[in-house]
């Protein structure tokens, strides 16, 4: 089968974050099936701008549209999201010409706006149009705060998102509890799956030998602990979405009764100067610049335990999917998550211990609880892992489902 796999902000090695498409395609690619992932030649989570056409990387094609630079404002990232859909439209007749008509076009959403565009060249080709929703929009710009429910805006992604999941013949979501949600704008019965994010096989196996790995950030973690520090890790983005705040205050709070246990902080975002002056006073908090994907596998490695917090938020009743949620499963000998109850739903089996949201102190004790706790062995966190490894999860996105064999 021919699949086309777009996400106008995809990742990859030597590209940046959201890997996603890249793992997916290459075990699609290993079960037999020619993949190309359609993507952005420029946008905010690319290291390095790319040149607009066809590549290959690390065994895996892909075609980066031509889409306006951007810096700091958001129109500029506007325009360019605006710009996918028409790049996209121009540039099928050539893609088709190199890599053969799709028999498969998925569009995966971290924005709506070339939707629509990519059913149209679907429909063109006869090719089935799949939607992947990585969150929902615009409930999630609104319900985090980010824009108010009556700007026009959110009322022309109201009206996209209910325009794709009517097209779509069948919607993969990352979220488990989603369904009906969609189901209350027009998604019709028997489209949804639920396939969440994962980890590579490839970082499986690695796993087994990630003691090895060598780099300064390691090594200051390992000298903590030779100084009698228990080490709590978080990895990951420093933004408003991001409850650090919270990690931070429980920090505080640890810092009074249980000194020894020390916090690193490592990733970057919009609000990453802001919490560093939040924790200035904090004796037992540091902070370091984002690193390789494999570097922070390391730190967790060495680490006692690693920490995620989300705030308390009606988004998160469909459910959460971070991508850090898995590296820490199978790299860190601990994990605690501070979130509601039903947004962890079926992802329980992923982490050491839960917490409610928006609750430093419940936090605080559940970090020093786990740290008490035995380590998980690395065994069983494989076999955790191997459910959500990529080579499962892209077996199950093809799958037909039960209600429409």
């Amino acid at each position: 089968m021919n699949i086309w796999l777009l996400h106008p902000f995809a990742g990859g090695p030597a590209l940046g974050r959201h890997w996603r498409p890249f793992w997916l395609a290459d075990a699609w690619r290993k079960m037999g099936h020619r993949v190309l992932v359609v993507s952005a030649a420029f946008h905010h989570l690319h290291r390095e701008p790319r040149v607009p056409g066809p590549q290959w990387i690390n065994d895996v094609d892909f075609w980066f549209l031509d889409t306006p630079r951007y810096g700091n404002g958001s129109l500029g990232r506007l325009r360019n999201n605006l710009s996918f859909g028409p790049a996209f439209r121009s540039a099928a007749p050539a893609i088709a010409a190199q890599f053969g008509k799709p028999d498969l076009m998925i569009a995966s959403s971290p924005h709506l706006f070339f939707i629509s565009a990519a059913d149209q060249i679907a429909r063109q080709f006869g090719a089935r149009f799949w939607l992947e929703v990585r969150d929902l929009w615009p409930e999630s710009i609104v319900a985090l705060g980010m824009t108010p429910a009556w700007h026009p805006l959110m009322k022309v992604l109201g009206w996209k998102e209910r325009s794709a999941y009517r097209a779509a013949d069948r919607v993969i979501c990352l979220l488990a509890g989603a369904e009906a949600h969609m189901r209350a704008r027009g998604l019709p019965s028997g489209k949804f799956m639920w396939i969440p994010n994962g980890v590579s096989d490839g970082e499986i196996q690695s796993a087994l030998t990630i003691e090895n790995l060598a780099h300064p950030l390691i090594d200051r973690i390992n000298l903590l602990k030779r100084q009698g520090r228990r080490v709590v890790l978080y990895a990951g983005g420093m933004g408003p979405p991001n409850a650090v705040e919270a990690i931070l205050d429980a920090a505080s709070i640890l810092g009074k009764a249980n000194p020894e246990i020390h916090f690193v902080m490592i990733g970057s975002g919009t609000s990453r100067e802001a919490l560093r002056q939040r924790a200035a006073t904090l004796a037992n908090v540091e902070f370091h610049d984002e690193v390789d994907r494999s570097v922070v596998h390391g730190m967790l490695h060495a680490s006692d335990c690693a920490v995620v917090a989300f705030h308390k938020n009606a988004l998160y009743h469909h459910g959460i999917s971070p991508n850090k949620l898995f590296d820490y499963c199978l790299f860190a000998p601990r994990s605690v998550i501070a979130c509601e109850e039903r947004a962890l739903a079926g992802l329980e089996d992923l982490v050491t211990a839960r917490c409610a949201p928006n609750d430093p102190g419940a936090l605080a004790a559940s970090l020093r609880a786990a740290l008490d706790g035995p380590a998980r062995p690395l065994g069983d966190r494989i076999a955790v892992a191997r459910q959500y490894s990529y080579s499962t999860l892209a077996a199950q996105y093809l799958a037909t489902p039960p209600d429409r064999a």
